[in-house]
């Protein structure tokens, strides 16, 4: 049997074309959000013009994004944007890749059940599944994704890559837009013996207890992260979207599932040796400060989250943050390790704000002196070489603090 090329949201299909009308060329995002507001209008549901698809997209994650939780995926997509656009570096694009969701079943023993699920950034027409070949599927992508996949295999991790397809490759903007995430199938394929195998979602799912989940709800977003989300460029719009519509629409929305703990890793950095893999977190922050310091607040379950990943690899994870001054206005990239939050924070918890499942945060202070500029050097794969390993930067941490101890309150006795 000879298989159809698998095409995706960003190659749909030249049928269906009505006879001498002009649509957008076909492979744009212009064609598959035209396609899905075509749908909808000949459904009686409301009119679109294609030019306004950004804000069409924005308006769908409005509909699903706290504001918090936009304006900490703002500052994660511009730093994707400026990676593309090369201004870390020619091949910083060759080691970011993108992150993923991590989830665990409501049972007392969750902690064992941790899953990573990564989200196909595009739909795909259902008859020409299933994509068990996921190298052809991501391309040159899969072999730092594949390296990332066994990280988290050896930290103990379950890896499962979701992939949305529906009956006509389109995204069916208008159902969406009104929660009804019915229509949208999720194919799932696990890692295992390196090698990924198609299991039924529904299948998998059915071994999670509970069908009382509920899907956050987004909204009064602050005027200037609803226009910076709207500038954005339509691509990476419909990358958020597909990636909240596993999480909000599929998990929460058509399954109901309860979770504990649910979290994400923004991204990961790869070496191009793939020897040095490192979780990131990437936020936007203002400095605080008091009568003796300034300092960043970090959400201490995202601390325990990068050591869950980081520690039975014996490696290093990157905390980036977009700088802020108190009216928003952009000051700067900055950065500290994994290693260093554990060496420089403060011991003593602030409460902090509302995190993912809804729940109370508590913030562990870091001292401002401690991030560095964040710029190309810090990607060159010597960098990530010395800052790869979380064991042995600590241990030379520890010796320089050491050093300045004995400087300090020791010098001069004998």
């Amino acid at each position: 049997m000879v298989r159809r090329p698998a095409r995706s949201a960003f190659h749909p299909p030249a049928a269906g074309r009505r006879p001498g009308r002009v649509l957008p060329e076909a492979g744009s995002v212009k064609f598959i959000i035209r396609l899905a507001v075509d749908r909808g209008t000949q459904r009686g549901k409301g009119k679109s013009d294609v030019m306004t698809y950004p804000e069409e997209l924005a308006a769908v994650l409005e509909g699903l994004w706290p504001k918090n939780k936009a304006k900490g995926l703002l500052a994660q997509t511009v730093l994707s944007g400026e990676v593309e656009r090369g201004a870390f570096g020619g091949d910083a694009r060759d080691k970011l890749m993108p992150g993923c969701w991590l989830v665990s079943p409501k049972e007392h023993d969750f902690f064992k059940f941790r899953f990573a699920f990564f989200v196909h950034p595009s739909i795909m027409r259902t008859e020409t599944g299933p994509w068990t070949d996921l190298r052809s599927l991501l391309g040159e992508k899969y072999r730092p994704f594949h390296a990332v996949s066994e990280f988290l295999n050896s930290a103990g991790i379950g890896v499962i890559y979701a992939v949305p397809n529906t009956r006509d490759g389109t995204l069916p903007l208008t159902e969406v837009r009104n929660s009804n995430f019915e229509n949208i199938n999720w194919s799932l394929y696990r890692l295992s013996n390196g090698e990924f195998a198609e299991i039924g979602s529904r299948e998998f799912f059915g071994r999670w207890e509970g069908e009382r989940g509920r899907p956050s709800r987004g909204g009064d977003w602050d005027p200037g992260v609803r226009q910076e989300i709207r500038r954005l460029d339509g691509g990476i719009l419909l990358k958020l979207v597909m990636n909240e519509l596993f999480y909000a629409g599929f998990l929460k929305g058509v399954l109901r599932k309860p979770l504990n703990d649910p979290y994400d890793v923004d991204a990961f950095m790869v070496s191009l040796s793939q020897k040095h893999i490192l979780p990131m977190e990437i936020k936007e922050k203002f400095p605080g400060s008091n009568r003796n310091e300034r300092y960043f607040g970090i959400d201490a379950g995202r601390i325990m989250m990068l050591l869950r990943l980081a520690l039975p690899n014996d490696a290093n994870a990157l905390y980036i943050v977009r700088e802020t001054d108190e009216q928003g206005g952009f000051r700067g990239w900055k950065y500290t390790t994994l290693s260093e939050i554990v060496m420089t924070s403060s011991w003593n918890l602030q409460a902090g704000g509302r995190g993912m499942g809804g729940q109370s945060t508590q913030t562990v202070r870091l001292p401002y002196s401690q991030f560095k500029t964040f710029d190309r050097s810090t990607l060159s794969e010597d960098s990530l070489k010395r800052m790869g390993e979380l064991p042995r930067e600590i241990r030379e941490m520890a010796v320089r603090f050491r050093e300045e101890l004995s400087s300090k309150f020791y010098g001069g006795y004998q």
